[in-house]
């Protein structure tokens, strides 16, 4: 009788963790302040294994404002980094100038420093919630 309630308890547990695995999140990503109210908003949410690879989910919008907002919906809970820039010329890189700083607008999640490549450490966050907003100033 006792094997079959530790069962039946592990059972319970085993399912309870499956379905807190499965629920997603959306990620709602805020831009403010943006200076040039032109081109394309490239944007971007990466895992540590393909940081500025490949993200694993990605989205584009025209900038016509000052501010705008994104969702990403879906996410499993986990650690991630955005990383956007604003393609002003339309040709869907983001530019550099001859010693290598990007001549377009960027910017990404944590802090990065500016003047440096952005590294995986600085720029992460843990996204442990149903609902999480990151505001990025452009």
């Amino acid at each position: 009788m006792k094997n079959l309630v530790r069962l039946a308890l592990m059972l319970v547990m085993f399912s309870h963790q499956s379905l807190v695995a499965q629920e997603k999140t959306t990620l709602i990503v805020e831009f403010e302040n943006i200076q040039n109210t032109s081109g394309t908003l490239y944007i971007g949410v990466f895992e540590k294994e393909d940081f500025l690879k490949r993200p694993i989910s990605g989205k584009r919008i025209d900038v016509k404002n000052t501010t705008h907002s994104i969702q990403f919906k879906d996410l499993d809970y986990g650690v991630y980094a955005v990383s956007v820039f604003q393609d002003l010329n339309g040709n869907g890189t983001l530019d550099r100038n001859s010693n290598g700083m990007p001549s377009e607008p960027w910017a990404m999640s944590g802090a990065a420093n500016p003047f440096a490549p952005p590294y995986w450490e600085d720029v992460k966050f843990t996204f442990d919630e149903k609902n999480k907003i990151i505001k990025l100033k452009i």
